[in-house]
């Protein structure tokens, strides 16, 4: 061998011993350790005692702010705001997240009303709310969480959100104008409608803006992100909608409007919708399911009537003339009223009609899970 090819393994040895120096190093800078030196403190509310006023929600209630947080390197720290209704926090609500340039936070009325009665704080009663502080960096690593500091607040009868049923799952379709409103009871709201395999959304309003909801998920666009909870056959759709995956029929829509709830569950009804006769029965006719007012069919589950109603009457629609297992009321047992929606036997109150006796169009949508007066 010459010594120019002695020369030019030497070169190639000698290459790689770098290379491989350059790596072990390279790996050994990389170990570094961080760790929290100070945890972030909340220096300051702007407020000790809020009275908050319902006819102005958006506006300014509280002032949060916090000194930043420091570890042993340069992090990109996050900061979570927590409220509770304990100084142990057993129970934390969640505020929000902020990023490490931003260490002061500005609640409205209406979130700081929202967090409050979540809690548990009785309206028009004033009562302790207490705040913290957590930082941690990327998925709740390293947290360091500050002291407990507290509010006191007078909190009004929270409002909860009306929700409108659209898509291609749904009796209406994608026609927003016609979106479904469900029957809204405190933070209950409830519908029994017709529901098939495809997607869905909820509306805040008969129209596509401003706003939506839809699961919970960071698949879901910022905006429209609502329900935690939903029941097995309710998944995720796209990036706004959600996808019902259950057997076409009527179905119990339930949506739990709670702050640490936010549920919606989808409950298969016992009966159907497309029935070949309806009829009437209450004060009007004594009562007889024998000798009930009948409803001319209009097309399938759409039925209709003229007929007389004095103040107070009360009644109840029958898939046949007896008491048996066809029946709908007014939605939800042992709440009798006139809201416009249909519950099942066994979950349905007597329609009741107030006011000016006359004659009266009846027109009943078994399928859409209504009815309507005129």
């Amino acid at each position: 061998m010459n010594s120019t090819m002695k020369n030019n393994h030497l070169y190639k040895a000698l290459f790689a011993l770098l290379i491989f120096v350059g790596l072990y190093s390279c790996d050994d800078r990389e170990l570094v350790q961080v760790e929290n030196t100070a945890a972030p403190i909340v220096m300051n509310l702007s407020q000790e005692h809020i009275f908050l006023d319902k006819n102005y929600p958006d506006n300014p209630a509280l002032n949060v702010s916090w000194s930043q947080a420091a570890y042993s390197v340069p992090v990109e720290i996050t900061y979570k705001i927590e409220a509770s209704a304990t100084a142990d926090f057993k129970t934390p609500y969640s505020m929000g997240t902020v990023a490490q340039s931003v260490r002061t936070v500005t609640y409205t009325v209406n979130q700081l009303n929202t967090a409050a009665r979540t809690l548990g704080l009785v309206q028009d009663v004033e009562g302790q709310l207490f705040l913290r502080v957590t930082s941690y960096l990327g998925n709740n690593a390293i947290e360091a969480v500050s002291n407990v500091t507290s509010v006191f607040v007078t909190p009004y009868a929270l409002v909860y959100p009306s929700f409108y049923l659209v898509g291609n799952a749904s009796y209406v379709g994608w026609n927003s104008g016609s979106a479904q409103i469900l029957y809204k009871k405190d933070n209950k709201s409830y519908i029994y409608t017709y529901m098939k395999p495809d997607n869905f959304r909820f509306l805040g309003q008969q129209a596509w803006d401003p706003i939506n909801y839809s699961i919970d998920d960071p698949g879901t666009k910022e905006a429209n992100r609502y329900f935690k909870e939903t029941s097995s056959n309710i998944v995720f759709g796209d990036n706004e909608n959600m996808k019902f995956t259950g057997t076409e029929g009527i179905y119990l829509l339930e949506i739990n409007a709670d702050g640490d709830k936010k549920s919606l569950t989808a409950t298969k009804s016992s009966l159907g919708y497309d029935y070949p006769n309806l009829y009437m029965a209450g004060s009007m006719n004594g009562w007889s399911a024998a000798n009930p007012i009948e409803l001319t069919k209009v097309e399938a589950g759409v039925f209709e009537v003229t007929t007389t109603l004095e103040n107070g009457s009360e009644f109840k629609f029958l898939g046949q003339k007896d008491w048996q297992e066809l029946e709908w009321g007014h939605i939800l047992k042992d709440n009798n009223g006139n809201s416009g929606f249909l519950g099942p036997k066994g979950d349905d109150g007597n329609i009741k009609y107030d006011g000016a006796a006359g004659s009266y169009k009846i027109t009943v949508n078994l399928k859409a899970g209504t009815y309507t007066i005129q």
